[in-house]
């Protein structure tokens, strides 16, 4: 009951939240009517973090991460600049084995619901809801979440300085349940940009109109409930079968985003990740790796 009522008062405080700002964007952001709106969007992205020890106290072996994601989203007009955002997503993580009691594979599979105000091809303002099944296999009622993000830019001057802030919940987050969002986007020229926004902040030089050079950070991961597993034996140990683990890595890296055509897009990079962390917060275990480096690609397509 405790859980089930902070998951209420989380989804009534960003719901209370979003009220506040939409009766404020439209005078803060105005649509540009010249650039289209992205109506389809599809991303798939997968990557590869070489071997590293997995520590806790000690060595538990060389662990590897392979990651695959893809999500499809359509916005269907409301009204003016206002959009209802739906789509599906599934994320995967795959981990070399090792002798920790940690998942060899995560995954999420959740419906995307949510509202946008958009800025010409750019959000102005969002409220998200992602409801599905978080889990390493087994799919009820216990790996079930519903993430919950919210935000909205800022315009300090018009076309080259944005503020972001917003929020983002979970009912599965061992860690903070709700984690304030900060961020800026600055334009200082035609051939710069600072995206300093997570999940990605990045500096960008675009040398040509098709090409991006970028440099930047990424943070990777989720929260999930972990399957129940008989073989775990020992104080330290039983208590991670079924329970909760929030995945964490974050990475640092260098890559490149070329324009395929004026709708598809495809980014690629590699670099270090700084850390990879299997947080088993509620049962009080955290397993951390050494750095390793790290490789990826995406395909994005806006239509």
């Amino acid at each position: 009951m405790k859980n089930s009522t902070r998951f209420l008062v989380l989804i009534a405080s960003a719901l209370s939240l979003s009220a506040a700002f939409s009766s404020e964007v439209e005078t803060v952001i105005q649509a540009k009517p010249e650039e289209k709106v992205p109506i389809d969007i599809a991303e798939i992205e997968t990557g590869y973090v070489f071997e590293s020890d997995l520590n806790h106290g000690g060595s538990f072996g060389k662990q590897d991460e392979f990651q695959t994601e893809f999500e499809y989203t359509h916005r269907f007009l409301v009204s003016g600049n206002w959009y209802l955002h739906t789509g599906l997503a599934y994320d995967r993580f795959d981990f070399g084995s090792t002798s920790a009691p940690v998942p060899i594979h995560l995954q999420r599979g959740a419906v995307v619901i949510g509202i946008d105000y958009m800025h010409g091809a750019d959000i102005g303002a969002l409220i998200q809801f992602r409801p599905g099944f978080y889990t390493e296999e087994h799919i009820g009622l216990a790996s079930f979440d519903c993430p919950i993000t919210l935000g909205r830019f800022f315009v300090l001057q018009p076309d080259k300085l944005y503020l972001f802030t917003g929020a983002t919940a979970s009912f599965l987050r061992g860690g903070y349940p709700v984690i304030p969002l900060v961020g800026v986007v600055w334009n200082p020229n035609d051939k710069v940009r600072l995206m300093g926004v997570l999940p990605e902040p990045r500096l960008i030089y675009s040398p040509t109109d098709k090409l991006d050079l970028w440099v930047g950070g990424e943070y990777v991961g989720g929260s999930f409930r972990t399957d129940h597993h008989d073989n775990f034996k020992g104080p330290h140990v039983a208590k991670l079968s079924g329970t909760q683990v929030d995945f964490a890595d974050y990475r640092a890296g260098v890559g490149f985003t070329y324009d395929l055509t004026n709708a598809i897009s495809l980014d690629g990079g590699g670099g270090y990740s700084i850390q990879r962390a299997f947080l088993f917060h509620r049962a009080g275990e955290n397993y951390r790796t050494d750095p390793s480096p790290y490789v990826q690609i995406e395909l994005k397509a806006k239509f």
